[in-house]
């Protein structure tokens, strides 16, 4: 299986919003996908798997405590295509952008109660910081750091 990353494309709105609406319990909407494109095109990757789009990586490059830090938003996989390593090359064509960006850390939130997410990110490098209490309303966010070299 051979695994392609590249930047989102307009017309990749539609498959992005299925996978997103599949994934979460509190979807994004359409337009938030947008939005970041246009603020930023280069800061949505998409993976594709024989041309099917099969998931995606949102993050951004903020400003924290003074310093320029990656921030990882969003990532989602198609549940058919999970545990075939097509997160880890979002998660790693994301910190290599940010990395481009001049920045040697990355953060970012995950429900305290998606274990298989947590231990993803931590199988990544990634180390729990902390929370934050009722980041998702009905949830706390475990608040996830990883420093790149």
């Amino acid at each position: 299986m051979k695994i392609v990353i590249r930047a989102f494309r307009p017309s990749d709105i539609e498959d992005v919003c299925r996978i997103e609406k599949e994934s979460f319990k509190d979807p994004w909407p359409c337009y938030v996908f947008t939005y970041l494109h246009t603020k930023n095109p280069g800061s949505i990757k998409v993976a594709l798997v024989n041309e099917k789009l099969v998931g995606y990586v949102v993050f951004d490059v903020e400003e924290r405590d003074g310093k320029k830090v990656g921030h990882i938003l969003n990532l989602a996989v198609e549940q058919g295509f999970r545990r075939m390593g097509i997160g880890r090359a979002l998660m790693e064509a994301a910190i290599s952008y940010v990395k481009g960006s001049g920045v040697n850390e990355v953060w970012l939130e995950v429900r305290e109660s998606n274990t298989v997410a947590r231990k993803f990110y931590l199988s990544m490098g990634f180390v729990e910081k902390g929370r934050i209490n009722r980041y998702y309303h009905d949830e706390d966010a475990i608040v996830m750091y990883k420093e790149i070299e």
